[in-house]
């Protein structure tokens, strides 16, 4: 019997640490009842890539390119949003948050410790106006096209806070669900014409699937 006590967590989960197969082994000595395992991407032979990779990418950007960097991912990733806020904090720079259900999530987990600003780096629209592009991240909603996003009202010029100007980077950290392609790949061309150079999971290694591939299934079912 699993107890929910076993899976208590005492710190907040962060992407350097490994998931623990050996605890998991010593979970199951008795035998397996019942296995609910994600197989999205059972077809995919080989290994998921890792989280740190798309760190080390999302920090190269953020440390290279020449003005703002617009970063847009799923509100719910938490750990892609502490990655861009360690990078920023690396390269001398501040991050704003911009779209309802990222300022909301970034609030919680910034109360409940899933979120570490230690350094200082969060800071309101108004503060980032006081600043040079080259100190600049602007984390946003709308990696997949929704129309009332920010990053999308962004891309069509009637966003009231922001506006692409010449030498932004516009990262979209996040893969377009299937059904989504067409406005994800219509926000991309937007963000194109009015300047701003844009990097996506196509392009850039700034996005790694959730899911396990077969070489990682075979390891949870061993």
């Amino acid at each position: 019997v699993i107890h929910p006590g076993d899976f208590k967590i005492d710190h907040p989960p962060a992407d350097s640490q490994p998931t623990d197969l050996g605890h998991l082994g010593r979970l199951c000595e008795d035998g397996v009842f019942l296995l609910l395992s994600d197989s999205t991407y059972a077809e995919m032979g080989g290994y998921t890539l890792s989280e740190q990779v798309v760190g080390d990418a999302l920090e190269q950007v953020i440390a290279n390119s020449p003005g703002r960097v617009l970063i847009a991912t799923f509100a719910s990733l938490i750990a892609r949003i502490q990655q861009v806020m360690d990078a920023a904090a690396a390269h001398g720079r501040k991050v704003a948050v911009i779209g309802r259900s990222m300022v909301d999530n970034v609030k919680m987990s910034l109360e409940m410790g899933y979120l570490n600003d230690s350094k200082g780096v969060l800071v309101n629209l108004s503060q980032l106006r006081r600043l040079q592009p080259h100190q600049v991240v602007l984390m946003t909603t709308g990696s997949q096209g929704e129309p009332t996003s920010a990053l999308v009202r962004i891309a069509n010029g009637d966003h009231k806070d922001v506006s692409i100007v010449p030498g932004d980077t516009v990262v979209i950290s996040a893969s377009p669900i299937p059904g989504n392609e067409t406005v994800v790949s219509r926000t991309i061309d937007n963000l194109y014409r009015q300047g701003a150079q844009v990097l996506y999971d196509r392009i850039a290694t700034v996005h790694v699937h959730g899911h396990a591939s077969q070489e990682e299934l075979k390891i949870m079912l061993n």
